[in-house]
């Protein structure tokens, strides 16, 4: 049974490797569809690649849709094997059960809903409505391997066994973009395309399963708490579900509502910068991902490493996202000028900037977010979610009516200040931390408020595109520094040195054989 994540993971610098190791597991997948996708279009033609698109969804999304199953067992997990690791058996055989269930549930109502789908409301092609039918079929095989995935990848997460988690997720997401290219030169019939991928799911399932369950007990059905364990792996995760089901609605319903009020032109000037800013989360998502079940032990043993671990989670985040926001902001302009032309530079340059500064409060407020829920309150995030649902979406609607796309992106940043507000002080409610900082975050306030005030200033008076770019970059460079020697503790500095030469080795090490 592998160890549960404590102090010791954080001094050899676990969390940071593995940090790494989860931002590269969502990352890489990405470039490979980049490269991939033309390739994908050109062979399977546009209709073809549309249908595709629509089954990356549908995996996508049930595998978020998980009934907040995943998450609900990285935590009781974590919490089992600090408390001893007596109930980790009938935990994780509970979780993947449930999962699994789900999962032939959902591929019975995609059964049941293809012939629905495929003839009426997706308008797919005559041509392709026999290949469509048999790849959707083909599908629903897929969503018990999905689900039950979920379940074994939240054991493994809870303990820190990351690398091995994104050994088997990279070439799994990397499939969706690289397995149609595999099958093409025998066939371009969406079916064969999905079984490829199905078979790619069965064998993430078959590892995260073995590689979660080989070292648990396995009782008799009647020795098995089942019915403790699933009320209190649903209770958990039925308020991530909630939270789960509104943020889609809460990041494409400005787009609809654009639509509507003005023009597509205006959501292409608004998707387009909400799109780019929006890979931010990749690393927040990634990091956090690696702190949940961090926090979710410190929060039975230690209040005070885990006020420690939320404070360092903060800086490293602020160190990492910083640069980058301050270099989009103020070199919003020449990057969309020479990225897309002079028609998005005219008219996504200040939505840029905005969406990007709302995206630093966003991909911030997961800290506090991630340590709600690490401390056994879902429920919070999920009646914020509830009570900011109706009030956006009239505040999208009357900012477009006024102030158009750049209304859109103050409504979202009005949105994430508030709900970023509301998570720092229920986490402070939970775990108490800020008084203890208040001195320090008020000169810190006033020391980059100061700084940002002056470089705003100074981009005022500049011209041409060449300089605003060198300055942008000179702002990041400024930002990196000031988080470097004003913010980040020595040791924390250390850790990082000593993260990036173990790299550096091990790059070297590889490089020499």
């Amino acid at each position: 049974m592998k160890p549960s994540s404590s102090s010791s993971t954080e001094e050899k610098g676990i969390l940071a490797q593995n940090t790494l190791v989860n931002v590269m597991g969502r990352g890489i997948p990405l470039l490979f569809a980049v490269i991939a996708i033309p390739f994908v279009i050109d062979g399977l033609g546009t209709e073809r690649f549309g249908v595709l698109t629509i089954v990356w969804i549908v995996i996508g999304y049930f595998g978020l849709f998980d009934m907040g199953l995943g998450r609900a067992t990285t935590k009781f997990v974590a919490d089992e094997e600090a408390r001893g690791g007596e109930q980790l058996s009938p935990i994780i055989f509970t979780s993947v059960f449930l999962l699994i269930g789900f999962g032939i549930v959902a591929g019975l109502l995609i059964v049941a809903a293809t012939p629905y789908l495929v003839n009426g409301l997706l308008n797919i092609p005559a041509e392709l409505t026999g290949e469509t039918r048999k790849a959707f079929y083909i599908l629903s095989a897929s969503i018990p391997l999905v689900l039950g995935s979920v379940g074994g990848r939240g054991v493994l997460e809870a303990q820190q066994r990351f690398t091995l988690v994104n050994t088997v997720k990279i070439p799994a997401s990397t499939l969706n973009y690289v397995g149609p290219l595999l099958i093409l030169p025998f066939s371009n019939q969406l079916h064969h395309v999905v079984l490829l991928l199905v078979v790619g799911r069965g064998a993430s399932f078959v590892i995260y399963l073995y590689y979660s369950c080989r070292d648990q007990q396995f009782l008799k059905p009647s020795e098995y708490p089942f019915f403790r364990w699933t009320k209190k792996l649903l209770g958990f995760g039925a308020w991530l579900t909630i939270s789960n089901f509104i943020s889609p609605i809460m990041i494409y319903m400005d787009r609809f509502i654009l639509g509507a009020i003005l023009t597509m032109s205006a959501v292409a000037y608004y998707t387009t910068p909400y799109e780019m800013v929006s890979r931010l989360g990749l690393i927040s998502g990634g990091f956090m991902g690696v702190m949940f079940p961090a926090f979710s032990v410190y929060s039975l043993k230690d209040e005070e490493k885990l006020i420690a671990l939320q404070q360092k989670s903060i800086r490293y985040l602020f160190l990492v996202l910083l640069p980058l926001v301050t270099f989009l902001i103020f070199s919003a302009e020449p990057l969309l000028y020479y990225w897309l032309g002079n028609e998005f530079a005219e008219n996504s340059t200040l939505v840029l900037q905005i969406l990007a500064a709302g995206m630093l409060i966003n991909c911030m407020s997961m800290v506090p977010s991630t340590l709600i829920q690490a401390v056994g309150r879902p429920d919070i995030r999920a009646k914020l979610h509830m009570a900011e649902l109706p009030v956006y979406l009239v505040m999208i609607w009357v900012f477009a009516q006024y102030m158009g796309v750049v209304g859109v992106a103050l409504a979202w940043l009005l949105r994430v200040v508030i709900d970023g507000g509301f998570l720092l002080f229920f986490c402070n409610r939970l775990v108490p931390f800020m008084n203890r900082n208040r001195a320090t975050l008020y000169r810190q306030f006033l020391l980059y408020t100061a700084v940002f005030t002056f470089l705003a200033a100074l981009f005022y008076f500049i011209e041409g595109r060449i300089t605003v770019l060198a300055l942008g970059g000179f702002s990041a460079l400024l930002s990196l520094y000031l988080i470097w020697s004003r913010t980040l503790k020595q040791d924390e500095r250390e850790q990082v040195i000593g993260l990036y030469r173990g790299m550096k080795k091990k790059i070297a090490s590889k490089a020499g054989r």
